[in-house]
């Protein structure tokens, strides 16, 4: 009798063993896909935050480069006028002779040129950064 039981019950088993495998693969998808669905979450936060920092880089090199270039065209600029002031300066040593004039002359001579020596360190020193004397 046990055997007809059994064997009057068997799809029942292997309906509810069929069931049972069902339920327990979809509960695995289910964990495996959240577990997913959270790492996929955590990456896309961690991209976001990166694309954040590189929009925020790219706009500080922006700057820097807008910076640079200005900062390029004032040297330019003062570069010619140096060039320019240098020219001046080498035709008025071609037009006099300091030698003949040093020697004719030499108190007014030595007190131009230590006064041009002096304008020149002045203009050196604020060049490299020290504040300008104020004027009254």
């Amino acid at each position: 009798m046990s055997q007809a039981v059994f064997e009057n019950n068997m799809p029942y088993l292997i309906l509810l063993i069929l069931i049972g495998s069902m339920g327990g693969g979809a509960w695995f998808y289910y964990t495996d896909t959240q577990a997913t669905i959270a790492t996929l979450r955590d990456n896309n936060a961690k991209l976001m935050i990166a694309a954040e920092t590189n929009q925020e880089t790219i706009n500080s090199m922006a700057r820097d480069y807008a910076i640079a270039q200005e900062n390029i065209s004032t040297l330019q600029i003062r570069a010619q006028e140096a060039e320019a002031y240098q020219d001046e300066l080498a035709a008025k040593l071609r037009r006099h002779d300091l030698t003949a004039l040093t020697l004719q002359k030499p108190g007014l001579i030595e007190k131009r040129i230590n006064n041009a020596t002096a304008k020149i360190f002045d203009e050196l020193e604020i060049d490299s950064g020290k504040q300008p004397p104020a004027t009254d």
